[in-house]
């Protein structure tokens, strides 16, 4: 008797087992994929992050604005701070290249030879008059390096949701 409960509990346990080897297997493979999503993610996050600590850091925040960008925010100790941005300045050209859409490939090509140590002369609207002024980029410092990684991180989450 106990033979016969064995031999009849052998294929209901194998069944079970195979059922569940093969739920953990399905799932393991949705599981992989946003394993490979999460890895792929942050690689474009880290490269993305050093690509732009490459280039150095003014020291300003800016919003779009009719004719360039406005400042919003120019952070204490920065290059900005001590080259005399203020808030309200418009940044309208940078190294002589105006910042407009039609320059936007100029401009590209100009930040692209640019890093910690650089000079760089920006021309700013302030109030009626413009005025040159020079920074020496600096590197950019580990809390808004990780400020531009958390908004480039989101940014590209709201993308990937966006595409799903």
């Amino acid at each position: 008797m106990k033979r016969t409960v064995v031999k009849s509990i052998v294929p209901v346990l194998t069944l079970a087992l195979i059922t569940v080897f093969a739920t953990f297997a399905f799932a393991g493979g949705e599981s992989c994929d946003h394993a490979a999503k999460a890895a792929k993610t942050a690689e474009h996050h880290h490269s993305k992050a050093a690509e732009m600590a490459r280039h150095g850091w003014l020291g300003v925040e800016t919003e779009k604005a009719d004719a360039g960008y406005a400042i919003t925010v120019v952070h204490a100790d920065s290059p900005a701070e001590a080259a005399g941005f203020r808030v309200g300045d418009v940044l309208v050209a940078m190294n002589g290249i105006e910042l407009t859409e039609s320059n936007k490939k100029a401009l590209k090509q100009a930040k692209s030879e640019l890093w910690p140590g650089s000079e760089v002369e920006y021309t700013v609207q302030r109030g009626s008059y413009a005025r040159n002024l020079v920074a020496t980029l600096a590197p950019v410092p580990e809390e808004v390096l990780a400020r531009w990684e958390a908004e480039e991180a989101e940014t590209y989450g709201t993308q990937v949701a966006d595409n799903n």
